[in-house]
């Protein structure tokens, strides 16, 4: 076992992508727990990723924020080794782990490029990192960033680039609509702060521009023979059509360009809005912004601190 003589680590979470076209298979399969697509879903999906050009840059822009994270922890005298683990590609969360366990960290904090917490989503990953952490190295103290979707550092850019969007366009003829992952609805029942947090965070933005006219809906929901989360942006927007002349889109529960922006929003609520005479407009997603990123940096920090 290598032993690393700064003992801290920074996990960094993130949902994965396919690598390339031919990599859409078993990463489907894996969101599936094991069980391989129908042929036309399988089709759909690569469909989706070619038009946006070929793999989402997921992972490539999840490890740019995770360096900025470190980045913001070197400023502030915390040493740390950083890993990063996704949820359905390798190197997967449990492998993270098992390679911290392997260079012998002892402490180490966790945390998910997602603000709004789930059982679903933030909980799920927790589960995977608290697993493999419980079997590789049952004495490493493993604390975790469980939300952040209220950040000041967060709100601010995303008011930033939801102002950039309206400029020019007249308050009274414009909805802006907020937009997250949907989830299965069955959440609600169970107490799951999800669709609470994502409001709050929407609510700050919309209340920091003085927003008269907002909402928020769901995206990207799977067909999975349940109940998800609504109402979807699509319906939003066919349902306001007539009571607007303009949508700007911001996704509050993404953090970075991938398939459900760039394809879910970008080209399926673009068309949707060409379809009903509708300006469209998207906001720029936060991606690596350094501020809020060195923000995040702070917050770990104490958890650090916490922890000592």
């Amino acid at each position: 076992m290598i032993i690393h003589p700064m003992k801290q680590a920074l996990l960094v979470m993130h949902y994965g992508t396919p690598k390339s076209i031919d990599d859409v298979l078993p990463y489907y399969t894996h969101i599936r727990r094991g069980r391989p697509p129908e042929p036309a879903a399988l089709q759909n999906l690569v469909d989706r990723y070619q038009a946006i050009g070929g793999p989402s840059p997921l992972t490539k822009i999840s490890e740019e924020q995770a360096l900025a994270i470190q980045g913001g922890l070197q400023r502030r005298g915390v040493d740390t080794v950083l890993y990063v683990g996704a949820k359905h590609t390798h190197p997967f969360i449990g492998e993270a782990v098992e390679q911290m366990a392997k260079d012998g960290i002892s402490e180490a904090v966790g945390l998910v490029l997602a603000p709004h917490y789930s059982s679903m989503s933030v909980g799920s990953y927790k589960d995977y990192a608290v697993k493999a952490g419980d079997q590789h190295a049952p004495d490493m103290a493993l604390l975790f960033l469980d939300r952040w979707g209220t950040l000041p550092e967060l709100i601010d850019g995303l008011a930033n680039r939801v102002a950039a969007q309206l400029e020019g366009l007249s308050p009274d003829e414009t909805l802006v609509i907020f937009s997250a992952h949907s989830l299965p609805k069955r959440i609600l029942a169970e107490g799951d702060p999800y669709l609470d947090e994502l409001t709050e965070t929407s609510k700050l933005v919309a209340d920091k521009l003085a927003i008269p006219h907002w909402t928020f809906a769901f995206q990207s929901a799977s067909t999975t023979g349940e109940p998800w989360l609504g109402p979807d942006v699509l319906d939003v927007i066919e349902q306001n059509s007539k009571a607007y002349k303009n949508i700007v889109c911001c996704t509050v529960g993404f953090v970075s360009d991938h398939l459900e922006v760039l394809y879910d929003l970008g080209i399926e609520a673009r068309d949707k809005c060409a379809e009903l005479s509708l300006n469209f407009r998207l906001a720029k997603t936060i991606n690596a912004d350094p501020t809020i990123m060195d923000a995040l940096a702070g917050i770990v920090a104490e958890l650090f601190t916490k922890s000592a």
